[in-house]
């Protein structure tokens, strides 16, 4: 009998919500993923705004089962086609419960599940987003306990971050080997290393961005500024929710795209970054003031500290503190050679952990292996 050729090719499917900041996660993982030639993918980017919900068919739903059909809807390239996938991808709640339940049924195809967020196991070290204050207790404990049966039943984990993996591993009890934090990372070609040799003289220019502009901390931030620095500083938002009205030396530019150049200009012509955010996991904001060789100030939540390492690549506050965000402000403000040197530490930072060039083959290589293994191939 003819012994068949082992087939080395993959087949992926990708479902990634691009809402907010994730748009650009998925641009980047998408243009470094079909650089390479040995995987056929199959993309289903899934956003959650839309076309009016009233001009939908199923317009006369309650208004959550109209949106999760309209995200369910987008996944349909790839959901449809299941059984054609060597393993899939996702970064979405919907589809992260919908395919553990198919395994019931059927084993094939394998399932990565990456994400941002972690399951919410200590609600008292978590930043909560306001969504999640809101819950009754009945629908978070509902919600962990399909967290912890998710665990089970996907084969392997891609989080942004180290604090995510060790939530999954420590938290929830995640096997070691199933879990691999890899952060997609900035797209380089396209954000490259500014050369910062003058120390800026005049007024200072300070950048927030930030899609959610009141979880971010802007309004926070507008009120320090306000306060304390409109004479020596100008204020640049980069938010679709920024208010109308805004204190002397603060701009708002509201209509920016993600990978945008006139946001790149932005930041390269910024002299420090601030994110007083109330509940963030792993803002795009941060790293993207890194790569520009920016210093940041950010609040210490979630995985903030893998990127803003104090004293060395920016200053940490508390959350919500107006105090320590005048007080770091005004010590960036004091001193350009800190600024510089922080931003210097900041892009190397950013090039050694968190370039998508990198990282996309990092995360391919791990979604290969696990299916090598499944045929049985020899690494």
């Amino acid at each position: 009998m003819t012994q068949q050729p082992r087939r080395l090719g993959y087949r992926f499917g990708i479902i990634l919500n691009t809402t907010l900041g994730n748009k650009t996660r998925y641009l980047n993982f998408r243009k470094y993923a079909e650089r390479d030639a040995s995987i056929d993918f199959e993309w289903a980017p899934v956003s959650h705004y839309g076309p009016d919900p009233d001009s939908r068919p199923w317009r006369f739903l309650p208004a959550g089962l109209r949106m999760r059909l309209f995200v369910l809807q987008q996944t349909l390239p790839v959901m449809r086609r299941l059984d054609q996938f060597d393993a899939v991808m996702v970064h979405l709640f919907e589809a992260d419960v919908i395919l553990p339940l198919r395994r019931l049924f059927k084993k094939s195809p394998l399932l990565f599940s990456s994400t941002d967020s972690a399951p919410i196991v200590d609600r008292a070290n978590y930043p909560l987003y306001p969504d999640d204050l809101k819950k009754p207790v009945w629908r978070q404990k509902l919600r962990l306990a399909i967290d912890f049966w998710q665990i089970r039943n996907i084969d392997h984990f891609v989080p942004f971050s180290k604090w995510g993996g060790d939530i999954l591993e420590k938290g929830c009890g995640a096997p070691a080997d199933r879990v691999h934090p890899i952060h997609v990372g900035i797209d380089l070609e396209i954000w490259p290393r500014l050369v910062r040799t003058e120390m800026p003289v005049g007024r200072v220019k300070i950048l927030f961005v930030g899609g959610d502009f009141v979880r971010k901390g802007g309004d926070l931030l507008l009120e320090v500024f306000s306060a304390r620095f409109s004479d020596v500083a100008d204020l640049h938002l980069v938010s679709r929710q920024a208010p109308q009205a805004l204190p002397p030396h603060a701009y708002a530019h509201r209509d920016l795209n993600p990978n945008d150049g006139r946001l790149r200009e932005l930041y390269a012509t910024s002299d420090f970054f601030v994110l007083p955010s109330t509940a963030d996991l792993i803002a795009w904001g941060y790293i993207e003031a890194l790569s520009c060789g920016l210093p940041v100030i950010g609040t210490d939540t979630g995985a903030t500290r893998e990127l803003v390492r104090s004293g060395q690549t920016g200053l940490l506050i508390p959350v919500g503190d107006a105090g320590a965000l005048a007080s770091a402000m005004q010590t960036l403000i004091d001193d350009p050679a800190l600024r510089q040197r922080m931003g210097h530490n900041g892009r190397e930072l950013i090039e050694e952990h968190y370039s998508a060039a990198v990282n996309v083959p990092r995360i391919l290589r791990v979604m290969k292996d696990a299916v090598d293994q499944r045929r049985q191939v020899p690494r």
